[in-house]
């Protein structure tokens, strides 16, 4: 399924009256059919069938809610327009924002590590948080769990947060190497494959459990980006300037939450395959677990 301009969550309140009105229908139906039978049995099966039939149409319009993320209240439904953009716009926004950002000796790009704060570089009622990527990561051993403390940086009210969990990027401006391709077709493909490569992928907000997961992936298609000075992609090889590119994984676009602290805890794995990296025996797996700590301020 693509990303459209319609919001599917608003889907659901329509299905819901269609499928009741066709339980009345079909409940009109069954009394029609029981005309000249037998009296109050016959109103009491009436009944009978009218609730069972919303009963199922309920549970159907239930399921489907699931699936598009309604039952997730903290995380804006996958296939909704939120702030006037869908998801795969925000995602490309969330890239061209992030390699946009100079990798310097103070603070270095979040794709690096978490050390960052959380406010340097954040406009508007959207702010971006991204996972220190498997790019500069991926032969690291043992991978262990990291906990990224933004609590001191204070997150005004009404803000939410694209979060970036386990994801890919491929661009032709990379030097060379697996996640450099050579065309926009090509761009798709790497991210698209290393994003088939992500297992066991979990969120978890304040200890509830985000469900659906699968549901969130998102791939962009080419994109155009300009590169900073000292692009985390382009050193030591010094590459910077305009470029396009095209990603691929899981983000979540957090609702905001209410004022106090928040504990945001993530991760998954990328389950490489022999030949991802070239000749010879995949890397181990890289595993992704991060626990943010954030305060959203009154």
């Amino acid at each position: 399924m693509t990303d459209t301009d319609q919001d599917l969550a608003a889907l659901v309140p329509r299905v819901t009256r269609a499928w009741r009105s066709a339980a009345i229908v079909a409940t009109i139906a069954a009394a029609l059919a029981g005309c000249g039978g037998s009296g109050t049995d016959g109103a009491a099966s009436t009944a009978v069938v009218d609730r069972a039939v919303i009963d199922s149409a309920d549970t159907a319009v239930n399921n489907l809610a699931v699936r598009l993320g309604a039952g997730n209240h903290n995380v804006v439904p996958r296939y909704a327009r939120f702030e006037g953009k869908t998801y795969r716009q925000w995602v490309v926004s969330f890239w061209q924002w992030v390699n946009l950002i100079d990798n310097g000796p103070f603070f270095p790009n979040p794709l690096i590590n978490c050390t960052r704060p959380i406010s340097v570089g954040q406009s508007g009622n959207v702010w971006y948080w991204a996972t220190p990527s498997s790019y500069f990561h991926a032969l690291d051993v043992p991978n262990t769990p990291q906990v990224c403390d933004q609590s001191a940086k204070v997150i005004p009210a009404g803000t939410s947060i694209l979060l970036a969990t386990l994801d890919t990027f491929s661009s032709t401006l990379l030097p060379p190497g697996t996640y450099t391709p050579s065309t926009a077709a090509g761009e798709r493909a790497i991210a698209g494959r290393f994003a088939d490569r992500i297992q066991d992928l979990f969120v978890i907000i304040d200890n509830v459990p985000v469900t659906e997961i699968s549901a969130y992936r998102v791939a962009t298609g080419q994109f155009n980006f300009s590169a900073a000075l000292r692009w985390v992609f382009g050193l030591p090889e010094h590459i910077y300037g305009t470029g396009t590119a095209a990603a691929d994984g899981y983000y979540l676009i957090l609702k905001p939450l209410p004022t106090g602290s928040h504990t945001i805890h993530y991760g998954g794995r990328f389950h490489y395959l022999p030949g991802d990296f070239g000749p010879g025996a995949p890397p181990p797996d890289y595993v992704v677990d991060i626990t943010l700590l954030i305060t959203v301020g009154p």
